[in-house]
């Protein structure tokens, strides 16, 4: 009986430390929100690995925390990528609101994601440029497999891929911005891993090193610029959160691996910071409007009142305007929305003693000739015919007779709202020739397509 005690013990203590298996059910899906820290301990060591490995990081500090929101791609700027071959789901996540200054930064800049049975792809990219101020999206030529499903302890796998995201819209295109290359996964390790967000969380450790080539193609004045992008990424994935609970991207240098932008899970935690730390509030003069006509203005209420830059973020952007002469910068921005719909508004406020931001969940409801909210997620494709057209353009569904169309630019301006007629037209003979996107709204539904005007 002893024998048999022990023996049901020692199995029981190998299940508990036995090895995790990663797959599609642990990535993160559409509209998860999945916090996590910031931290700069740059002088811990992140290479030691191994199987049955037992990593603590419990000392990582933390700088600051935001969000990984997963968004479906018509909820982004870029949902013009759905008519370009991007795959259907596709999962999208802003990565950052702004990188570079002046007419050489990118902003609203986004990665998007295919979940499949048989890995997790980057499919699709999108940003704007100062410069030319159309988002700009681009489809993955060859997906980056970023992992190959079911990852197990050892595994390894090497692929390629290539994107080329254009700069400008239909009409006028300032260049490209390419990205190729290949990555090498290996599954080096398996254990647990402790953090400031958990202790002995089972979890299998990937190496990832990739090769990448970035170049950039301006057509006028023509100049093309070239410049690696060469890293090393370390993640450790565990089946009880949809984000690695620790992930360290660096560089090698002499052959040492040296970090320069570390992660991990977290729950919300009040940074203590400066008292002289930007303290973030806003009001709006009013939280319910009507489409296009309705002026809303966003009340700051920061602190302290001097040297300090701002950067709101409206969640959807599409069919938001900024008039009166504000943008996205200003200390109190004037703002009318052309689609219906609940708005989430957010404000990041900066000095010299660091940011901090505020976020005000679904702030903000615009109705439409007080008909049922559109469910931002109910969309259907639309069938109008001829493409091109240069005149009368013909819908095929008999029940959107008198119903409202509205036509947009590829800067999602509302350009023309007409009624659709009793032979199931309307006339677009005033619109300029380019690429534009037509919305139906009926049953609250929202049909959608885009066209060209010849």
């Amino acid at each position: 009986m002893k024998n048999l005690i022990l023996l049901i013990c020692l199995i029981a203590g190998y299940i508990s430390q036995a090895q995790i298996q990663i797959t599609q059910a642990n990535m993160p899906s559409i509209n998860d929100t999945i916090r996590y820290s910031v931290s700069n301990s740059n002088s811990l060591s992140f290479i030691q690995t191994g199987a049955n490995y037992a990593w603590d990081y419990s000392t990582l500090n933390r700088t600051s925390q935001d969000l990984y929101r997963f968004q479906a791609l018509l909820s982004t700027p870029y949902a013009t990528l759905a008519f370009t071959g991007m795959p259907t789901g596709a999962i999208g996540y802003k990565i950052a609101d702004s990188i570079g200054a002046g007419q050489a930064s990118f902003k609203n800049l986004y990665n998007f994601y295919e979940k499949k049975s048989t890995g997790w792809s980057a499919v699709g990219t999108g940003f704007t440029l100062s410069a030319l101020p159309f988002p700009a999206g681009g489809v993955y030529k060859d997906k980056d497999e970023i992992y190959t499903f079911p990852l197990n302890y050892s595994d390894k796998d090497s692929t390629t891929f290539e994107v080329s995201t254009p700069l400008g819209n239909a009409l006028f295109k300032l260049g490209t911005f390419k990205q190729k290359g290949y990555r090498i996964n290996t599954v080096e390790g398996w254990g647990t891993i402790k953090t400031p967000y958990g202790n002995n969380i089972s979890c299998l450790k990937i190496k990832s090193r990739i090769v990448e080539t970035d170049s950039l193609k301006i057509t006028t004045p023509a100049t093309n610029i070239g410049f690696q992008a060469n890293r090393v990424e370390y993640r450790w994935l565990s089946t009880t959160e949809k984000i690695p609970v620790l992930e360290v991207t660096g560089t090698l240098v002499n052959g040492v691996f040296v970090p320069n932008n570390i992660r991990y899970r977290d729950t919300y935690k009040a940074l203590s910071g400066s008292p002289l730390s930007p303290k973030v509030k806003f009001t709006a003069n009013a939280y319910s409007g009507k489409t296009v006509k309705d002026t809303f203005t966003l009340n700051n209420l920061s602190s302290p009142n001097f040297g300090l830059s701002y950067l709101w973020t409206i969640t959807p952007s599409l069919g938001v305007r900024y008039v009166s002469g504000s943008s996205t910068s200003s200390k109190t921005p004037k703002l009318v929305f052309d689609s219906a719909g609940v708005y989430t508004v957010k404000l990041r406020a900066t000095n010299l003693a660091g940011s901090k931001d505020s976020t005000a969940v679904n702030m903000i409801v615009i109705s439409k000739n007080n008909l049922q909210l559109l469910n931002s997620t109910n969309y259907s494709l639309l069938s109008v015919y001829p493409i091109p057209s240069n005149d009368l353009l013909y819908f095929n569904k008999a029940e959107f007779v008198n119903l409202e169309c509205r036509i947009f630019d590829l800067n999602g301006k509302l350009i023309q709202t007409s009624s659709i007629d009793n032979n199931l037209s309307i006339s677009i003979k005033n619109l300029s020739a380019g690429i534009y996107t037509i919305v139906v709204n009926y049953q609250n539904q929202a049909f959608y397509t885009q066209i060209s005007k010849s």
